[in-house]
């Protein structure tokens, strides 16, 4: 995820309380989003200059590395397709409510959106997107080559396409090589709990591990995005590997099920083998917690390990080791691009997003440190890709080949963000309920049963009815890519 500004708290996700799918839809005017003609250039093989008076596309993206990709193919996309790009960078706290509010008085002052795809299902159903299916005329997407995982469930609704992708995320864990393969380490810890010291394969072997190795105040075992802003995501992936679901056929929760409860005990106490600042640890300083070699493994975004292998980042170069999480590996954020409805100038904002993920644009910056996206291709996952934008190797072979091993079995059994309408306002109370149980205000029952109370009641303002057909057909969407769920 590349520094994502995660440091931050989420970013303002969730809407004012009244803001709801039905009051928006029942208080505003119909929207104008009629689709420009489409034109017939074949598979994106077109000539430079083309479109030398496309004028400008403005790009919505939140500041900082995230914007790098754009600029460094800026030029190429002028000299391809005639126009110039502008970037419009906002903050990561508050981009929701930021694009909400443009959105809703159908400003035109982005042409392509760049957000997580937990916002699609409410920017759909405002009827904040063109469906881009229209403009595959003017360039192929090249939709066949994403992961499964990626596709349909991430950039679809109702059958048609609504965005493309610009970053894949998912956790997984970077271990200690040099601990893990220490022979007197080995040795001790199968004298204590029978079986062999390896990457964890279920949450119990990761919490003996942890325990095993907490030896405060050099050593601890383990350390995990306790802060408030994700922590939700971290019990999300304890909660997939012990078989948890966002909600049942019939839009009850599944957060506070024995599985969500089991999912936050076990996150609770996981603190015991963390370092004694867990409740301030957050996307940079869990970085620095395991490249400063006082952490023996974590869970985090799959944008780690590059900077482990960055000796000027990092105290532990050579000696990570990269593992998918148990069972499931939850693949929380990640970006994707979409047209707005009130573009002026859809078929070039369609050329933009489409260019950047073409497989030979995109495998230039999915594994460059210095930018915020990660592999979402079948033809990103090469040990030999992993370069920077100067085609630079940024990992040795040894540790590529790790790496993008990590990544292509954790997205085997990924566990997609939750996607439907509603989703910024769900995960932002899961959120909140969670860092209180983190924090002992609450247990972890009371906690999830709180935010399942919640949870009611926003299904309740989107209408049920509607959030249960939104949410089954979701689902199928991943049983239809092979995805189990």
């Amino acid at each position: 995820m590349k520094h994502r500004w995660k440091n931050v708290h989420r970013h303002g996700l969730a809407a004012p309380a009244a803001f709801s799918r039905r009051g928006f839809l029942t208080g505003s005017a119909a929207l104008a989003t009629g689709a420009a003609g489409a034109s017939l250039l074949g598979d994106g093989f077109i000539a430079p200059n083309a479109f030398a008076a496309a004028g400008t596309v403005n790009v919505e993206v939140d500041a900082g590395q995230n914007e790098n990709p754009f600029r460094w193919k800026s030029a190429q996309m002028k000299s391809k397709f005639g126009f110039d790009t502008k970037l419009i960078g906002l903050p990561f706290v508050g981009q929701y409510e930021k694009l909400v509010s443009e959105l809703t008085a159908r400003s035109s002052a982005y042409d392509v959106l760049v957000f997580p795809p937990y916002f699609l299902g409410d920017f759909v159903a405002l009827k904040f997107l063109r469906d881009l299916d229209q403009y595959k005329s003017l360039m192929d997407p090249k939709l066949a080559d994403y992961l499964p995982v990626y596709r349909d469930p991430v950039i679809k609704r109702n059958g048609k396409t609504y965005a493309l992708m610009y970053d894949g995320d998912l956790l997984q864990i970077s271990y200690r090589t040099d601990l893990f393969e220490n022979a007197k380490e080995r040795q001790d810890f199968k004298a204590k709990y029978g079986y062999e010291l390896a990457p964890p394969e279920t949450w119990d072997q990761y919490m003996d591990i942890a325990a095993f190795f907490t030896r405060p105040p050099q050593l601890y075992g383990t350390a995990f995005y306790a802060a408030r802003g994700f922590c939700y995501a971290w019990f999300v992936n304890i909660f997939a590997g012990l078989g948890g679901k966002w909600f049942d056929d019939d839009m009850k929760p599944g957060i506070n099920t024995d599985a969500g409860i089991k999912a936050l005990e076990t996150l609770v106490k996981m603190k015991q083998y963390s370092p004694p600042n867990i409740l301030q640890i957050d996307y940079p300083t869990l970085n620095e917690v395991f490249l400063n070699g006082s952490t023996a493994m974590v869970v985090q975004w799959d944008d780690l390990p590059l900077k482990v292998e960055n000796p000027k980042m990092s105290k532990v170069v050579g000696r990570g080791g990269f593992a998918p999480c148990p069972v499931r590996s939850y693949m929380p954020y990640s970006r994707v691009m979409a047209v707005s409805a009130f573009s002026k100038d859809p078929e070039n904002a369609y050329r933009l997003a489409s260019y950047m993920q073409q497989p030979e644009v995109s495998i230039t910056y999915v594994y460059d440190p210095d930018c915020g996206q990660d592999p979402y291709r079948v033809s990103q996952l090469k040990d030999d890709a992993v370069k920077n934008h100067e085609g630079k190797p940024t990992m040795s072979p040894a540790a590529a080949k790790s790496y993008v091993a990590a990544i292509r079995d954790g997205l085997k059994a990924g566990y997609p963000e939750l996607s439907i309408p509603g989703a910024p306002r769900y995960l932002d109370i899961l959120d909140l309920y969670v860092s209180q149980a983190l924090a002992g205000s609450l247990s972890p029952k009371a906690a999830l049963d709180s935010a399942a109370r919640e949870w009611g009641g926003i299904t309740d303002a989107e209408d049920k009815d509607a959030q249960k057909e939104a949410y089954t057909a979701w689902i199928k969407s991943f049983k239809d890519a092979g995805v189990q769920y």
